[in-house]
Order: C-alpha cells, then sequence, then structure tokens
C-alpha cells in the first residue's frame, strides 16, 4: 500500500494524466484487498476492527474527491467506482459504514433512500429492529464523534445526496445506472442493517422492467435468499428456488440449496417449514445429479428438531430421505466412473466424504426419534427397524475402513502374544525391537500382520450387499453404469443394457473392456442376441438414486424395480409384474399385443433365485441347439434345417407340411437313424399335422425301440456268459480265504 500511496502522490489533478472512473476504482478495491487478505493472525478483534477503520477513513476522504470532481463535470460516474467504494464500505465494523451504503447509491444512482438513516428520529418513529452487530467492537457501535469539542462533521455526510446550487449556472448530474452488481449490493446492506422489507422494495425497482429492466443472475438470488433467511421466510424461499431457479433455467448449485434449506431450519417453530424443507429437497434430487450432503444434513436436522413433529411428518420425511440414502452410499461406495461422455457419480473422498456420512449420521438420528418414541403404533415399526438396522451396519463398515491401518496396526500392538508380552512396545519407546536400528522406525513381524484374520462377512452383510447390487442393476446400465432410461434392452439371462450402450459395445470391438466382457460373458453377439423390454413409464421423475424414469406395469400400476418381482415375454418384449403372468394361466398370450408366447418364454428381469437362474441356462442351452437367438431369431452362421416330414396332397388338393418337431440333440439325430430292421417295424406315413400329437408318437417309438433293444441284449450269449446260472454250493477251489488264493499249498 505504500507503494500505491507514492504512485497516487505523482498524478496529477488535471489534464490528460490526471485520475479517471477506472483510476479511484483501482485504488477503492486495493484498499479493500489489503484489508481482507493476508490478516495477521496475532491481532485481536479490536485490532482488526481499527485496522479495517483506518482503511474506510482513507476511502471517505478519497470519495469526497471523487464527488467534487463529478460536481465539476470532470469526472463520470459509473457503477464499477460505485460498487467499489460500496464493498469497501461493507466490509467495516460500524453500523454506519454499511447503512452508508444506501445513502451512496441515492447520491450516484438517483435512488430514493427507502429506510431512514441510522441513528435518526425517522428511524426510530418507523419502528424498524435495532442493529445488533454482535461482532463489532464497543466502540465502534456508536457515532459521537460530532459531538467532539472540535466539532467535526457527521460521519455518513459526504455520502449525502447532492443539492442544487442557489447561484451560478447549474450543469444537470450524469447519475450511473444500476446492474446485477448494484443489486447484490443493496441486498447486502439491507441485510446488515435488517431492513427485509426495504430490501424486497429495492428488488420490485431495480428489476421492474418499467424502471431499470435489470435481469437478476444467480449471485442476486443467492443474496436474496439470505435475506429471506434472516427473516425466516421458508416459503419465500422455496417459491424463490421453483420460480426463479426451475423456471428460469437459471443453474442450480448446492450452495443454493444450502441457503435455502438453512432458511427452513431457522424457520423451525413455522407449522409448515418441513414441508417447505421437503419441496426444496425434491427440487434438488431433481435437479442435480447427485444429493448434497450438507442440505440433506439441514433436512435431517430440521426433523429430528421440529418441536412441532408428528409421526406421519417423520415418516414422510423418512420416505423421501430412502432414495438419497441410496446414492450417497453409491457416492461413498461404488463412485461410477465417467464413460464415453456419461456422467456417473463421482466418489467423495476427503472432507467431502465425511460430509456424506455425518448426513447419513443425521437420518440415523432422524430414525431414532421415531422409533424410541410414541409417535408410531409398534405395528408400523418392523420397516423402518429394518432400514435403520442396515445402515447402522453400513455406518459401522464405514468407520472401520476410515479408521484405515493406523488403528489395525494399533490393535495389534495392544494385543498381547503368547508369551504375554505386548510386540512392538520396546519399538514405541524408541527401541528397534530386534528389527532395525535406533532410528524409531519399525518392520512388522508377520505374525503381527496375520495375527488379526479377516473375518468372513455374516449373513446380514452377504444379504445388504446382495440387495445393493440388485439397486444399482435396477437403476443402471451393466455395460457403463449410466442411468437406464428407454429404450433397454435385455439379453437371455434378464439383465438390462442401455440400447445406445449395447449398439457402441457391439460396434467398438476394440474398446471393449474386460468389466465389459465378464458382464456380457459371450450372451451377445448381435442385436438378435437382446430383446427390447417395453417398460411402461409412468414418470419421468424416478427414484432419485439413478434412472429418472418410473416404470410401472401396465396392468396392476405397481412400480417395477428392485424388491418387486418382474418379467418380460419373448419376443414381443412387453414387461408386466410376475403376478400377472402367474395369472394369465395357460392362455399365454400377452396382455398388451396379445401375442402368444411359449411358457419358456418369460424371462424374469435381473433373476436372483437359482431356480430362475437354472431355468434361464438351460433354456439359453436348448435354443442354441436349436439354432435360435434370444429373440427366437435364427442364429447367423447356423445350418439349416432338413425338413422332417414331406409333402403330401389332401383332399382338396393342397400340399400340406408334416409340423413334427425337430431336435438338434445328438440323442435326437440317433433316434431319427433307425437300422434296417427298426425302419420296417416304424410306420411310413408320418404326416401328422397337430405338433403334440407328432411329439408324443415320437416319444412312444423311442421308448419302443429302447425296450426292444434291451430285450434283444438279454438273448444274447456273449452277456449271458458274464452270470454264472450254476448252484450256488461254494466249491473247494473257492474255499480258500484270500491269504492262500491262488496259491497252491503243499499237502502234510
Amino acid at each position: 500500500m505504500d507503494s500505491m500511496w507514492g504512485i497516487i502522490a505523482k498524478i496529477p489533478e488535471s489534464g490528460p494524466s490526471a485520475a479517471n472512473a477506472i483510476t479511484y476504482t483501482t485504488i477503492f478495491g486495493a484498499i479493500r484487498q489489503s484489508l481482507i487478505v493476508d490478516v495477521p493472525t496475532d491481532q485481536s478483534d479490536s485490532e482488526i476492527a481499527a485496522r479495517c477503520e483506518h482503511g474506510i477513513v482513507d476511502g471517505r476522504r478519497i470519495w469526497e474527491e471523487v464527488v467534487r470532481k463529478w460536481r465539476n463535470a470532470d469526472l463520470i460516474i459509473e457503477e464499477e467506482l460505485v460498487c467499489s467504494m460500496a464493498r469497501l464500505l461493507l466490509i467495516g465494523s460500524r453500523p454506519r459504514d454499511w447503512d452508508d451504503v444506501l445513502s451512496l447509491i441515492e447520491q450516484t444512482m438517483d435512488i430514493p433512500r427507502l429506510v431512514p438513516r441510522l441513528g435518526t428520529t425517522a428511524r426510530t418513529d418507523a419502528g424498524l429492529l435495532r442493529v445488533r452487530a454482535p461482532h463489532t467492537p464497543i466502540e465502534y457501535k456508536f457515532d459521537d464523534d460530532h459531538l467532539s469539542p472540535d466539532q467535526g462533521p457527521q460521519r455518513g455526510d459526504e455520502f449525502l445526496a447532492l443539492t442544487r446550487h442557489t447561484k451560478g449556472k447549474y450543469t444537470p448530474l450524469t447519475y450511473a445506472a444500476p446492474g446485477n452488481n448494484t443489486l447484490s449490493i443493496i441486498q447486502e446492506a439491507c441485510q446488515k442493517v435488517v431492513a427485509n422489507k426495504a430490501a424486497e422494495e429495492y428488488w420490485q425497482i431495480i428489476t421492474d422492467p418499467t424502471t431499470y429492466g435489470v435481469i437478476p443472475d444467480v449471485n442476486n438470488l443467492n443474496t436474496r435468499l439470505r435475506v429471506m433467511r434472516q427473516n425466516r421466510a421458508s416459503n419465500a424461499a422455496a417459491q424463490s428456488l421453483q420460480e426463479d431457479f426451475v423456471e428460469n433455467d437459471h443453474e442450480l448449485r448446492p450452495g443454493t440449496l444450502r441457503i435455502a434449506m438453512s432458511t427452513c431450519v431457522r424457520d423451525k417453530n413455522n407449522h409448515n417449514s418441513l414441508k417447505h424443507a421437503t419441496k426444496i429437497l425434491n427440487i434438488m434430487t431433481s435437479n442435480l445429479p447427485d444429493a448434497d450432503p450438507k442440505t440433506v444434513t439441514m433436512y435431517a436436522e430440521l426433523a429430528l428438531t421440529f418441536p412441532l413433529a408428528k409421526g406421519d411428518d417423520l415418516v414422510d420425511a423418512l420416505s423421501h430421505l430412502q432414495p438419497i440414502i441410496k446414492n450417497i452410499r453409491i457416492q461413498l461406495g461404488v463412485g461410477a466412473e465417467d464413460q464415453r461422455d456419461r456422467k456417473g457419480a463421482i466418489r467423495l473422498f476427503g472432507p467431502a466424504r465425511q460430509d456424506a456420512v455425518n448426513a447419513l449420521r443425521k437420518i440415523y438420528a432422524v430414525y431414532d426419534r421415531l422409533l424410541l418414541s410414541d409417535m408410531l403404533v409398534e405395528e408400523r415399526k418392523p420397516p423402518f427397524k429394518a432400514e435403520k438396522a442396515r445402515l447402522s451396519a453400513f455406518l459401522n463398515r464405514e468407520t472401520f475402513k476410515n479408521q484405515g491401518p493406523e488403528r489395525k496396526w494399533e490393535m495389534t500392538k495392544e494385543a498381547p502374544d503368547a508369551e504375554g508380552e505386548v510386540p512392538g512396545e520396546d519399538r514405541l519407546n524408541g527401541g528397534d525391537g530386534g528389527i532395525m536400528g535406533n532410528d524409531g522406525g519399525s518392520i512388522p513381524k508377520r505374525r503381527e500382520l496375520v495375527k488379526e484374520a479377516a473375518k468372513a462377512p455374516t449373513a446380514a452383510q452377504i444379504k445388504e450387499a446382495q440387495q445393493e447390487s440388485q439397486d444399482h442393476a435396477w437403476n443402471h446400465c451393466a455395460l457403463t453404469s449410466a442411468p437406464l432410461a428407454t429404450p433397454v434392452v435385455s439379453d437371455a439371462a434378464g439383465t438390462l443394457y442401455n440400447k445406445d450402450s449395447m449398439l457402441e459395445y457391439l460396434l467398438n470391438v476394440e474398446e471393449r473392456t474386460k468389466e465389459q466382457e465378464d458382464v456380457v460373458k459371450g450372451r451377445v453377439k448381435g442385436l438378435r442376441d437382446v430383446v427390447e423390454v417395453k417398460f411402461e413409464v409412468a414418470e419421468n421423475n424416478g427414484n432419485g438414486s439413478g434412472r429418472r424414469e418410473k416404470w410401472v406395469c401396465p396392468i396392476t400400476r405397481v412400480e417395477m424395480g428392485y424388491g418387486a418381482k418382474a418379467m418380460y415375454l419373448v419376443p414381443c418384449g412387453h414387461a408386466f409384474a410376475g403376478s400377472v403372468v402367474r395369472e394369465v394361466g395357460e392362455e399365454r398370450l400377452c396382455a398388451q399385443c396379445n401375442e402368444a408366447y411359449a411358457e419358456n418364454d418369460v424371462i424374469p428381469i435381473l433373476p436372483a433365485a437359482s431356480a430362475d437362474i437354472a431355468r434361464l441356462s438351460l433354456r439359453i442351452k436348448s435354443l442354441q441347439e436349436k439354432g435360435l437367438t434370444h429373440a427366437l431369431k435364427k442364429a447367423p452362421g447356423s445350418k439349416k434345417r432338413k425338413k422332417g416330414a414331406e409333402k403330401e396332397t389332401n383332399e382338396n388338393g393342397d400340399a400340406t407340411v408334416s409340423t413334427t418337431k425337430n431336435t438338434s440333440s445328438e440323442d435326437d439325430k440317433k433316434a431319427a437313424k433307425p437300422g434296417k430292421k427298426e425302419k420296417e417295424a416304424l410306420p411310413t406315413n408320418n404326416g401328422i399335422k397337430n405338433a403334440s400329437t407328432a411329439y408324443l408318437t415320437r416319444k412312444v417309438l423311442e421308448e419302443q425301440e429302447e425296450r426292444n433293444k434291451r430285450r434283444k441284449l438279454g438273448q444274447n450269449e456273449n452277456v449271458k456268459s458274464l452270470f454264472s446260472k450254476g448252484s450256488a454250493a461254494p466249491s473247494s477251489k473257492n474255499s480258500a480265504d484270500y491269504m492262500t488264493r491262488g496259491f497252491s499249498m503243499g499237502k502234510k
């Protein structure tokens, strides 16, 4: 600053090198930066306030020079110059400095003050709240310097509105036009002097198209939300998010949501504050790709401390938090990477990870408040107890992982060995334990490393991991982990993929990863190996954890997803709930398109039962033997099947083809090629029109042929020789025991 003051002293008063608006803007900005940057850490609050006071006094003196040049038409007042002086005043410790910002706006932009000046009788008569200023030292809370014996001017007179000269020629002043920077400064000044009503009136004047027509930006809206927070206007904050951000396509950032949610927390004594907070939470889940942990923490804090909460209020809050819990767990655990311009859940690290864990702990406290009170009847508590236990298990695992190897090393050091000694104790005291030099370092022994063996996961942990995997598979593409969105395809194993992801996988053979190959497992070689699953989309808000679509059964209107068994039909691809397919019975007609399907062509989506998985595996083998794909289309490269029947001419002269069922198994091929004698025994006319009758006839003939083979084998002499038909009396040759059998013993 000393160098800057040296340069300012050399600037001429007039002429082309005289100071202009840019020069003064730079000076005010430099003074402000010197007061807020590199503040000494060893100074007390009074010393910091005195330091700011000295800089603001310098700025006030320079502003008097600016006003003088402006009145003489030697300087043009611009918004940047006014805002630089206003921001210098806002960092001051005196309430007078904050109040002078509104006088500065009136002086330079001709916008009248909407709140009386601080310390005047008009302000007292208006009934405005007293400015508390809790962080201001006592010597700066009151302005009585003008009452001193020297009777200096009262602080703030340099920002009074300019009056017309009574004598001489009058030159009208050119005022600065307000913009977004001015709007933010006015809102911040009104917040500091606790003038909430005036802040709203200023907002209407500056944004009115008939006056200044300033279009608010994100920074303006954030400062307005801070004023609402001070006024505990939770309803206005929720409406501002919906109208100013969502409907006007403004970028919604986590910081904005935190300001709005903190408004609801401050307004917790309002009967509707929790409803307003729920509305803000829904806006977050609909517009942000991932949940913001700090916003979720404040929402859970409100539900935990809401004095007017009832059981239904907490149940509704937990129902809205349930998909957010899944999203936060994904950020803590899975954290899908960005693949091929697709954005996945970003895995959290460092302080952000700790914020996510704190959010889950707050939600766990909400479960405690609901279950440990009499707000809910006992019959409705079991589902919430199960969710609480699942969340508790996850938090315990996360806590253990966050402790890292340091805690495991401490547990190893504290555990005594077989000789009753604590291993590594001498190393803690500076010794080497017989391993290294006396430098304080150590290399752990093998017995120390294997002392705490890894425990096998419990049944509850295994079940929870399976549930997490199922939920992730219902909401994300198995190839890219991107959120599922129609059109969706499925392979023969019931796995769900985005259709565009599957097309890229089939086209870009060289870019396939090992993980993708492990997922597909050779089941998909072309589009004939997948079927497009036609889900009924109810609405496009989804569950907040992955996909944005809500899939329902077209018959029962039950949501299809994790925890609800769902199936689709081949080849049409319509998806239904499992109960709908069972109720259809033997008709086997699609309830949507009325297309017939076979019993084996009902594919469960993401099957978990071993019976369903085994049935699908058997179906894949059967289709491969028949030369068909999962979509019941001819497999590429398969040989043409020979016609198993000859054409016959019926009484009307029409050619009919036998509908005998073709098989490709080895046993069927052998059975289809009988010997000469067997050919004579088989009927020559096999043109049976009914497929079921033909199938049964073939089975009967195969069984008859098998019985004939067994009968002929029974009459074979070679086979008879393998069995003895003599008497059962033991011979003398075979009467020897196993010690003497096969040897000749001498007679005595």
